[in-house]
């Protein structure tokens, strides 16, 4: 039996699910924001402005689209960290949205929770943005519910101060059992040059908000910051990938450990394949080329 995240009769499509324009702290016009990424290839873009929930439907072309989002955050009160969350959405008028979302005071923990909710009342898919930027320990957040991603890599605060990767919250999280979906962004804000540096790559019938952001929900991309992934997947009891070449594949599993492997001098590698035990939880993959950049794809759960 083969299971994959991925249907090979989809299409791939390509995009930033968190970025800033001039409508909050951005430095480009949504105008500009929307160009930016369309003349570089990418398929869908999600305006995130904090605390404006917008859906800018005049920047749509044939083959690019807006997702519909926000950014809000809370701030502790007693502690230098705070918790973001975007939204996303796939309820929208048809026609451009501006809607301004109240900051949440804090009130004790119970206070991240609610904006989760909040979010969530509202019809949107919340995913929890740069904790490790945040200063956010996993404590702060391991029994929050109701979000379906985190940042597993902000390109904005890599470049910004080394706080961009978080993929070692996202494998605690899964190791007890957390369903949860990891997430390469920009976060860009344009007073660095932080656009087009992390992204997510959806499998979906068509080029339609409802068809990416179910994709989302169910798992059904990987993210990235150079590597293309095409297939993944376990069948007859080992796990696949194929991707464009890389110099080293990492199978991550939990429990037992996983395995890697490593292109040789002047090679590179553009597929794998481990046996594995039959007593793993879940089992995902990492990709990385020479010059450092690094795929990720989701888990497959396996018990």
């Amino acid at each position: 039996m083969k299971i994959s995240p991925f249907d090979r009769n989809y299409n791939w499509y390509k995009g930033n699910l968190h970025s800033h324009s001039t409508v909050s702290d951005g430095r480009l016009s949504p105008e500009e924001l929307a160009r930016t990424y369309y003349e570089n290839g990418w398929n869908f873009l999600a305006i995130t402005d904090h605390s404006i929930y917008s859906y800018w439907k005049d920047l749509e072309r044939e083959d690019f689209v807006i997702i519909p989002g926000v950014e809000i955050a809370v701030d502790e009160s007693e502690r230098p960290r705070c918790y973001h969350f975007v939204g996303i959405s796939k309820l929208f008028s048809g026609k451009n949205t501006k809607e301004r979302i109240d900051k949440i005071s804090w009130n004790g923990h119970k206070t991240i929770q609610d904006a989760i909710s909040l979010l969530k009342s509202k019809g949107m898919l919340v995913f929890l943005c740069h904790p490790i930027w945040s200063r956010t320990e996993f404590e702060d957040f391991k029994d929050l519910d109701g979000y379906f991603g985190i940042e597993i890599y902000n390109n904005g605060c890599e470049l910004e101060n080394h706080t961009g990767f978080s993929t070692i919250y996202w494998d605690s999280l899964l190791r007890r059992g957390r369903k949860i979906w990891g997430i390469a962004v920009d976060d860009n804000h344009n007073r660095i040059d932080d656009s087009l540096g992390g992204w997510v790559v959806v499998n979906a019938p068509r080029l339609k908000v409802p068809d990416i952001v179910d994709a989302l929900l169910e798992g059904r991309f990987y993210s990235s910051t150079g590597p293309s992934i095409y297939d993944f997947g376990v069948e007859d009891g080992e796990v696949y990938i194929e991707c464009s070449k890389v110099k080293a594949i990492h199978f991550v599993t939990y429990e037992p450990r996983g395995k890697s492997y490593y292109a040789g001098k002047d090679e590179y590698l553009t597929s794998a394949r481990f046996k594995l035990s039959g007593k793993e939880l879940y089992v995902r993959a990492e990709c990385i080329d020479e010059n450092g950049k690094i795929a990720w794809t989701n888990p497959i759960f396996l018990a």
